[in-house]
């Protein structure tokens, strides 16, 4: 979308891919094909955030985050120059909204700004405000547009942009996690079922972004805090165990159960179950709450198909869960179906596809001067 490059800047040279997460970073570069269709991964980074340099998803010590990853490029020797950021989070807004259709082109962005108040957390001179139209008409409403509202805290566009030039590094953007999303979902799924409508529910360590694109324009985005370590939380309280044993046993151990599925489950697995069943009902039921908004926004709609990414789509079984529970088709994305990960210093083509969904942000980060 142009006018996100407008805000928040971008060109076509290669960059890197900068996602900064509660519990992880993760830092990859592609390359294109000559096919024009496919991609190389020809560099990746992973650290761990430094303890208060990241809380609830919000960068809180540019500086010392930013020292760390100037610190893991060093050792790792990547040669990785311009790299765009992201933003995210609750205070992120996109979000559909109606407008007088006779406004010009010239008078959106100024209307888009003076419109924004009403739906924004917080005042709209305190942040990045931008509007793109999604229908120039809306059926059964004469004179009347949908037009995505998309907002960001200057604080935090600032903070991405600090990290970045601390680390040495140059901000080539700052872009929107459900943009790159959808740019991770271009590459990755069959042509003929993004033309249908899709959601990606990004399910992170501190907040699950949940979003729906038809035919491949992202029409409504949420972002709820029932996430990854509420799963780690649960296992840990219950247990009596240090968050990170817990962790380590939700990754070794965790096995979702599923109703239809009668194959036998391990004690230890379905003590696991048991204890984060309530946190898995909860993420299923904002999921639920955001799929009836869209359904109530826009009547005789449906949700197609429903794709899973961060690092908590890998807990075994989690897809079939929540296929079964929302009756509709799921899995989960898997980035690199038209990436080459064969030559990734550092990592097998196995280990990559491990890793594969807590990458998908970085993926869609790294394509967004390549797509441009």
């Amino acid at each position: 979308m142009d006018f996100l490059r407008q805000l928040f800047g971008g060109g076509k040279a290669p960059v890197g891919g900068l996602d900064m997460g509660s519990s992880s970073l993760k830092m990859l570069q592609l390359k294109q094909n000559k096919d024009k269709k496919t991609y190389k991964m020809t560099s990746l980074l992973i650290g761990y955030a430094p303890d208060d340099t990241v809380v609830g998803g919000t960068i809180s010590d540019p500086r010392a985050l930013g020292d760390y990853i100037k610190q893991l490029i060093q050792s790792s020797k990547i040669n990785i120059q311009d790299v765009v950021g992201v933003a995210s989070g609750k205070s992120v807004v996109l979000r559909p909204i109606e407008m007088i259709s006779s406004i010009s082109p010239k008078e959106l962005q100024s209307s888009v700004r003076f419109e924004a108040d009403k739906y924004l957390p917080y005042k709209a001179d305190e942040a990045m405000v931008r509007g793109t139209i999604l229908q120039k008409e809306i059926p059964d409403k004469p004179g009347k547009m949908e037009v995505l509202l998309v907002a960001a805290p200057n604080e935090i566009v600032k903070n991405t942009q600090d990290v970045i030039k601390f680390a040495g590094l140059k901000p080539a953007a700052i872009d929107m996690e459900p943009f790159a999303l959808n740019r991770a979902l271009s590459v990755s799924l069959e042509p003929s079922l993004l033309e249908r409508t899709v959601a990606l529910i990004n399910i992170g360590s501190s907040s699950t972004s949940i979003n729906i694109y038809k035919a491949g324009v992202l029409r409504q985005s949420r972002t709820v805090t029932v996430a990854g370590k509420r799963f780690t939380d649960a296992i840990a309280q219950s247990l009596n165990i240090s968050f990170d044993e817990a962790e380590k046993m939700k990754t070794e151990k965790g096995v979702i159960r599923v109703e239809k599925d009668a194959a036998p489950v391990e004690p230890s697995a379905m003590r696991i179950f048991n204890v984060i069943l309530p946190v898995l009902q909860s993420l299923i039921t904002e999921i639920q709450r955001s799929f009836d908004f869209y359904r109530n926004t826009y009547p005789g709609e449906s949700i197609d198909y429903v794709a899973l990414s961060g690092g908590t789509a890998s807990f075994k079984n989690i897809d079939a869960y929540i296929s079964n529970a929302l009756e509709v088709k799921c899995g989960v994305l898997n980035p690199f179906r038209n990436i080459d990960i064969s030559e990734v210093p550092g990592y097998t083509p196995e280990m990559l596809q491990e890793l594969a969904p807590s990458l998908t942000v970085s993926v869609g980060l790294a394509l967004r001067n390549i797509k441009a």
